[in-house]
């Protein structure tokens, strides 16, 4: 049976690599062959639910471990072993007649490649089979350990093998004649192949043993203990995490009389970070390989679920809290399906409004407390749920990490105490990054020589906009480009938007002028790529040059079925078809105008083509077959005389694909194009008309306006009412309307702005060991020192400081927000839950904007209208929405009710 394991726990516990600075995967990858790295991650994505398994695999690493050996064998061997094996045709078969003159003279003018290939094969196979015979013998494989012995007997019994043996014959195998080569390329790659597959099939595992017994060694892993399956047991004494340097050990005992930790403590106390390693320690011994304790024994899991940095998901309509709702209903179920499952949450609810957020940890904590086979780690910023809980459950292990205070500094001792805490100095973090006073330091004067719209990595995740490889992405919404370098320069534009008003509607004019003709994209993709490919390669140089260099490509051809002649000549009839086809583009697009965007370009590559030599060459549209002198001469015109002229035909093409795609999106989609104007002290502007997200289909579209009067929006409404999607709508308008593309709006007016940072999903950092609450800081700390550097910035805060707990967060919020609309050349947009924050805003801020989602209530069913209304909202829905997707109900068994039972 599977250890059940999901995504968002790999990602949660870094396993395999998604956040930076290495991962739990590539501590352990020392391993020295591809194919044993492949088997060592393959490993890593199924754990063992298995207590034989668990325990053969570590006895094996323990054993590797014991002999302390080394990988004998050298890397680049099994590269060239395995690309020779992959090649099953049997047309690529060597015979002894094929040995003739011609295949000489072939190695002699040039290269015999598919030879070379081949004995390369031979021989790489050769020097494995030597080195693994000679492994076993120094591992004295016939006392291994019993756990490894089969696979030891196997590779004895293969190394014997009729098919393979001979090869304890080729001592020196460097060097092999065509006859030989032929014969044991015969055996290797086609009778025997499925052995010598199965024979690298061991030594990577062997890899893979060497390889983690080396980071048990030098790091001092210890084996965790399998308890067995019948209790509820995990002991883990002096646990650290595995990737940070010094870590402050812990140790921490669970049974089913403790099954549930209730976990707290201040930002920064290390909550986030105890969780994660005790997540990585189980995981790591369920899969028989070493963990960072002094020693653990633990009773084998059917699972693991983590819940610690969760985003919205903006594809399915989800905001942060619905999607920790979501989350943990998945959870909650496979805890009914499933037995003995381990289950880590990271503050509990902390997208919602404090009542429900108090309401829900305590409904749901002491429902996952009846579940005693189960073990829960559940840490939270609402001390005040432990005391009811305290009452209910005599399971719950309550423990926290203190907070002591230096003046006023706090220092933390990372160190596991049983309580609950009492600390917040959630404010004094931020009092003592000295944020407001960088918000209010008005002095330095915007440097004249900045340049570049400002925009960083965490804006462009939480936006959605770059990504290649993300169906979803804003840049995957406008590439339907036919061209890679149509697809490059797309690329280019969107990580450079631009800060000049007049470049911006010049961009825009040229979209809309493509739009307006409603033209398609004249050249095929594999056209493109044939002149491509031909320009790009290297010519002969003058036109002696080019004969010498044709010339040889033709006496290859002609004696050695060599291509490459054959490449010039069809790469010179791709251009010209190519030229004709662009030539008579152009003559189209501008025809019967006088003026027109994109003119200046256009008459560009025409005189190109019209230069005296270039036209000859075009004259040859429809040949199908150059003579050699003219493949000589044309090669040399094209590929050097024209070479830098052709590639601004080629520059110029690419634009072209940008700008009809982009138009026939926003063609499509009815959007709309954006008037810039230059930012001016005083006149600061951000105008929408019905505004809506461009991946949404049937989104709901709202009118928005910033300007000097009124620089910053206050946002609130209840959980999935909208907040996070208009934010996100708001921000990718304002940055496709500074690189001049289409937007997803009616209408907009925008003056030219610096730049624009966001903070919606901010996940911790514990690299540089940063609670979820501390990067929140940080992050508004860096934006602060943006704008103090005099950058006119749009600013977007998605539920500041939703990491700490309720008091903190309130004051926190009220004055960083009253702080930076004081700023107001900047706009701002901050959502909230605390509504309370805003009512003390609404007296202190004449320059905001209160504006909020409203719901409305169907049957004691929430429903969202998605519009924008003026005023603070009042809504609570967040355990109304647990209560309905019947969360309790199922933790507890019970068949969950309908909706509209509930009231």
């Amino acid at each position: 049976m599977a250890f059940i394991i999901d995504k968002q726990t790999l990602d949660d516990l870094n396993i395999l690599g998604r956040h930076r600075g290495g991962s739990v995967y590539r501590l352990f990858n020392t391993t020295r062959t591809r194919g044993g790295a492949q088997i060592l991650e393959e490993m890593f994505q199924y754990p063992l639910a298995d207590e034989h398994k668990i325990r053969q695999r570590s006895e094996i690493i323990q054993y590797f471990q014991e002999k302390d050996l080394t990988f004998p064998f050298r890397n680049e061997a099994f590269d060239v072993l395995e690309y020779y094996l992959e090649n099953t045709d049997e047309r690529t078969m060597l015979a002894a007649e094929e040995d003739t003159l011609q295949r000489k003279l072939r190695g002699f003018v040039g290269s015999d490649t598919v030879f070379e290939q081949l004995h390369k094969g031979v021989v790489s196979c050769i020097e494995v089979f030597h080195g693994l015979h000679d492994l076993l013998v120094t591992m004295d494989a016939e006392h291994a350990v019993r756990a490894f012995r089969p696979e030891v007997r196997e590779m004895r019994a293969l190394l014997s093998d009729e098919q393979l043996s001979w090869m304890y014959g080729e001592k020196d195998s460097r060097k092999l004649a065509y006859a030989v080569v032929a014969k044991y390329d015969k055996i290797l790659r086609f009778a025997a192949r499925d052995k010598i597959r199965r024979l690298l099939y061991y030594i990577y595992h062997m890899d893979v043993y060497m390889a983690v017994a080396h980071v048990a060694r030098t790091r001092s892993f210890v084996f965790a203990h399998v308890l067995g399956t019948s209790e509820n047991a995990l002991q883990i004494e002096g646990m650290y995490h595995p990737l940070l340097k010094d870590p402050v050990a812990n140790s921490l005992g669970v049974d089913s009389s403790s099954n549930v930790i209730f976990l707290t403590g201040a930002n920064m106390a290390g909550k986030s970070t105890f969780m994660k390693t005790f997540g990585i320690l189980v995981y790591l011994a369920h899969m028989g390989f070493p963990v960072p304790a002094k020693r653990m024994g633990f009773s084998v899991r059917s699972g693991m679920f983590t819940t610690i940095n969760l985003a919205d998901n903006l594809n399915m309509g989800y905001s942060h809290f619905y999607a920790e709702v979501l989350r943990l209903k998945k959870v909650a179920e496979q805890a009914g399906r499933t037995e003995n499952l381990v289950v880590i949450f990271d503050e509990l609810f902390r997208g919602t409004n404090v009542k429900d957020a108090y309401d829900a940890t305590v409904a749901v904590t002491e429902a996952f407390a009846e579940k005693k086979n189960c073990t829960f780690v559940i840490s939270t910023h609402i001390i005040e749920a432990g005391e009811p809980l305290r009452e209910k459950c005599d399971n719950i292990n309550f423990v926290y990490f203190p907070t002591v205070m230096n003046g006023s500094i706090p220092t933390y001792t990372y160190r596991l105490t049983s309580g609950i805490t009492n600390d917040r100095h959630g404010m004094m973090i931020v009092r003592n990054e000295k944020i407001i006073d960088i918000i209010g330091d008005r002095q330095r004067k915007r440097n004249p020589e900045a340049t570049g719209f400002a925009v960083d990595k965490q804006t462009l995740d939480d936006l959605n906009l770059v990504g290649k490889y993300k169906g979803n992405s804003i840049f995957n919404l406008f590439d339907h480009t036919h061209t890679r370098g149509g697809a490059q320069l797309l690329e280019s534009m969107f990580l450079h938007p631009l800060t000049e008003a007049e470049a911006i509607n010049a961009r825009s004019s040229i979209f809309q002028y493509f739009q307006t003709k409603a033209v398609k994209f004249p050249v095929s993709k594999e056209l493109c790529d044939d002149v491509e490919h031909y320009l790009s390669s290297v010519g002969g140089g003058s036109t002696i040059g080019s004969a010498l260099t044709v010339g040889r490509k033709r006496l290859l051809r002609d004696i050695a079925s060599d291509k490459e002649y054959e490449m010039i000549h069809t790469g010179i009839l791709s251009l010209i078809r190519f030229m004709h086809i662009l030539n008579g583009f152009f003559a189209g697009l501008g025809s019967g105008m006088l003026d027109y965007p994109y003119r200046e370009t256009i008459l560009e590559v025409k005189e190109i083509f019209n230069s005296p030599a270039l036209k000859k060459v075009m004259a040859e549209q429809g040949t199908a077959k150059l003579s050699f002198l003219k493949v000589v001469q044309y090669d040399h015109l094209l590929r050097q005389v024209y070479r830098e002229k052709l590639r601004r035909v080629m520059e110029v093409t690419y634009e072209i694909d940008v700008y009809t795609t982009v138009s026939r999106v926003a063609e499509e989609r009815k959007f709309s194009y954006a008037w810039a104007t230059h930012f001016v002290d005083g006149e600061n502007r951000i105008d929408m008309i019905n505004l809506y997200h461009p991946q949404l289909p049937g989104a709901v579209a709202n009118s928005v306006r910033t300007d000097h009067m009124r620089n910053m929006i206050f946002l609130t409404g209840a959980n999935m009412a909208g907040k996070s999607t208009f934010m996100k709508s708001f921000g990718i308008a304002v940055y496709l309307a500074h690189m001049g593309f289409p937007v997803a709006a009616e209408g907009m007016m925008f003056s030219v702005q610096d730049g624009i940072y966001t903070s919606i999903n901010v996940a911790d950092s514990l690299d540089m060991g940063y609670s979820h609450f501390y990067a929140e800081v940080l992050r508004v700390k860096y934006v602060a020192e943006e704008i103090s550097r005099g950058k006119n910035l749009v600013v977007i805060f998605d539920e500041l400081f939703k990491g700490t707990n309720v008091k903190d967060a309130y004051d926190a919020t009220v004055a960083v927000t009253e702080a930076f609309a004081e700023n107001r050349n900047g706009s701002f947009i901050v959502s909230t839950h605390i509504t309370e924050a805003g009512q003390h805003l609404r007296e202190h801020c004449p320059h905001m904007k209160f504006v909020y989602f409203p719901t409305v209530m169907d049957k004691g069913v929430p429903r969202y209208t998605y519009r924008l209304q003026d005023g603070i909202s009042s809504d609570r829905h967040g355990m109304m929405i647990i209560e309905n997707e019947g969360i309790v109900d199922i933790i507890k068994g019970k068949e969950a009710r309908h909706p509209a039972d509930l009231f």
